[in-house]
């Protein structure tokens, strides 16, 4: 506990200190500073975990420079995070940039690290999302160049692996031309190589179209993959590519009433580092990312090698005071005659991976009143999981200032192995004090009979406190216990285990 109350103490002195900058200090033009800190500490495992992220940017005219200093001390638990280190603290991010020309026609140059997206990502995703703990930047130079309705990006970047080494390169470029204002066209191509020369160069290569009308837009891409130690290994030279993927998405809107339709086949897609640690591409997961804390337990990661899937949503909006919406969502494994499976053998061909149909509706019965209900139902075959979980919220609004929101989940599983079945159960009870304040409860009861007769309860239950400082600092307390679960963000997802004690987030940006 001596680490918590210096971690207290240091935050104390923090919030004074930025209290101070922003009443009395002014920062120097174009500089902003901005921190991100977790602390938690288990007292059960008498575990604490600190995670610090401090950005410091500048811009000069035409020039623009930034660096991150990181600090995980411990580091977090999750290996493609920690990169096999115990405590780490470095200089993690650092660039140069110089923006050059005007709207239509201008040049940016990125020297250092940086991030990149190609289209929907089916190529290339380099982002930081901290809530997933997924960093995949790039150490090299970057170029954007826009000329008229044509648009440019061209890079050369090496990310870290899970041993903090970056021994692999990526070659990319991206052209992107827009006709008529409603006509888009793009192409991407991409390569990796690695230090290590008995490792094969992977190439990849994709085409995009994303024309869009006044009720309606469609987006389609189709990417192939080459490799030629695979394709001499595996396929015996029997296919030109040695996997391929395709996307579409196809959204109708008129009046109220809104449609979404996407489709996606990811088939032996993977673009990776020669060790499989790091992933440069992130296509579309089609899949629903709910804000609803039992939904996002029983969720499947993507996996760009082996999936085929739909999604379609419908949304209407039958008055100011009624909205509706559905969302169905199928995912399977490929069959035998794809790439991935070319030569293997496993259970896993032609089966289902996820399903799920959730239906929501929203209605405001009143200026003081707004309910929402909702209801899903999932079946999850990597975790040979059912589920089918009610949903009710309510928001009752005090005065102009002041909120209570009221919630509860009940959610029942069944295992498809066992035919074990079980309850969970969360109640939430906010209160929201516009524009600074919040204060929370979260209480869960999983109820399991795993034998006959012999029922299983846990609780467990935590608060929260939220509040704003001087308009720029965001700080949240939690203490108490919460139940271990996924959380999952466009495809990519984080395992958090149980915890009990207290956690302490703080957001700081200065500008």
């Amino acid at each position: 506990m001596k680490t918590f109350r210096k971690i207290l103490l240091l935050t104390i002195l923090l919030l004074s200190f930025t209290g101070l900058s922003a009443q009395d200090v002014k920062l120097p033009a174009g500089l902003s500073i901005s921190n991100h800190l977790e602390y938690g500490y288990d007292v059960e495992k008498e575990q604490e975990i600190l995670e610090n992220w401090l950005n410091l940017d500048y811009r000069y005219g035409i020039f623009s420079t930034g660096i991150r200093y990181e600090v995980f001390q411990p580091n977090d638990p999750n290996t493609s995070v920690n990169r096999g280190k115990e405590r780490y603290s470095d200089i993690a991010y650092k660039y140069l940039r110089v923006a050059l020309g005007k709207k239509k026609q201008k040049l940016n140059i990125t020297v250092g690290n940086f991030y990149a997206l190609f289209g929907r990502g089916m190529i290339l995703k380099s982002y930081e999302d901290r809530n997933v703990r997924i960093d995949n930047n790039l150490l090299g130079a970057k170029v954007d160049a826009v000329y008229g309705d044509l648009k440019l990006t061209a890079l050369s970047g090496m990310p870290e692996n899970i041993l903090a080494e970056r021994d692999n390169i990526i070659h990319a470029v991206d052209l992107e031309y827009r006709l008529l204002k409603q006509y888009r066209f793009g192409g991407t191509f991409a390569l990796n190589r690695s230090t290590n020369t008995n490792a094969s160069t992977t190439r990849m290569a994709a085409l995009r179209v994303n024309p869009s009308f006044e009720y309606f837009d469609i987006y389609a891409e189709y990417g192939v993959k080459f490799n030629d130690d695979d394709r001499t290994r595996i396929f015996n030279d029997d296919k030109l590519f040695t996997g391929d993927a395709i996307y579409t998405n196809l959204n109708l809107y008129y009046g109220g009433f809104g449609a979404s339709l996407e489709y996606k086949k990811y088939d032996n897609y993977r673009f990776s580092t020669s060790d499989n640690s790091v992933n440069y591409n992130n296509p579309p997961s089609l899949k629903r990312d709910h804000t609803f804390i039992l939904l996002n337990r029983h969720t499947s990661e993507l996996d760009p090698n082996n999936e085929e899937g739909v999604q379609a949503e419908l949304n209407y909006k039958f008055s100011d005071n009624f909205e509706l919406k559905a969302n169905y969502m199928y995912t399977r494994y490929l069959g035998a005659d794809s790439y991935y499976y070319f030569n293997r053998s496993t259970a896993n061909v032609e089966k289902d991976k996820y399903q799920e149909v959730f239906a929501q509706a929203e209605y405001q019965v009143s200026d003081k009143l707004n309910l929402i209900g909702a209801y899903s139902f999932q079946e999850e075959y990597v975790t040979f999981t059912k589920s089918q979980t009610p949903i009710i919220e309510a928001k009752y609004y005090l005065d102009s200032k002041n909120t209570i929101k009221f919630g509860f989940e009940h959610q029942w599983v069944s295992d498809l192995d066992t035919d074990e079945k079980y309850y969970d159960d969360i109640l939430v009870l906010e209160l929201l004090h516009s524009p600074a304040f919040t204060f929370s409860i979260v209480t869960e009861v999983q109820t399991k009979e795993p034998e006959p007769d012999n029922v299983i309860r846990k609780v467990w239950s935590f608060a929260q406190i939220g509040y704003t400082f001087w308009n720029h600092t965001d700080v949240k307390l939690l203490f108490g216990t919460r139940q271990e679960g996924n959380i999952c963000i466009g495809g990519v997802c984080r395992y958090e285990p149980e915890f009990r004690g207290v956690e302490l987030k703080m957001q700081t940006r200065l500008f």
